[in-house]
């Protein structure tokens, strides 16, 4: 933005310096040449930008098929365990964070009904609580990690 409105400056004082005719040959040859410098920058900063939201597509396209990965894995995962299609909603909620209330409301339950879900998607996964459950598909994805 800087930099346009830069160009855009030096171009209008050329513009007038020329038609003015007041200026010398030395003024007009610096402001062309700041004009040039400025324009060449702008330039290299806007294929820059392209170049960044290229950047951007591709990763945002690798992090939904990385997304989509992990959720077919879950789904595996839980077909192991043989939760039902209400568990696998419901474990997969808790993974994500919701309360419990909030899951109920999401699903138009009642919260008991959700706080017994979670005690069979626990009791056949064999873990204490949500926060194994969830550890148990970021370990795996954790392990990629050197630290």
């Amino acid at each position: 933005m800087v930099l346009t409105f830069a160009s855009s400056f030096f171009i209008f004082d050329i513009v007038g310096d020329l038609i003015s005719g007041e200026d010398g040959f030395f003024h007009l040859t610096i402001e062309l040449l700041v004009f040039i410098a400025i324009s060449i920058v702008l330039y290299f900063e806007i294929r820059h930008v392209r170049s960044l939201g290229k950047e951007i597509k591709i990763e945002k396209s690798k992090t939904a098929r990385l997304a989509g990965e992990l959720l077919s894995v879950m789904k595996e995962q839980f077909s192991q365990w043989s939760l039902t299609p209400s568990e696998s909603d419901v474990a997969l909620l808790l993974i994500k964070g919701l309360s419990m209330k909030e899951i109920a409301l999401a699903r138009h339950v009642k919260e008991k009904t959700v706080r017994s879900q979670a005690t069979h998607i626990y009791s056949k996964s064999g873990y204490a609580g949500r926060h194994e459950l969830a550890a148990h598909f970021i370990e795996d994805l954790m392990n990629e990690f050197e630290f």
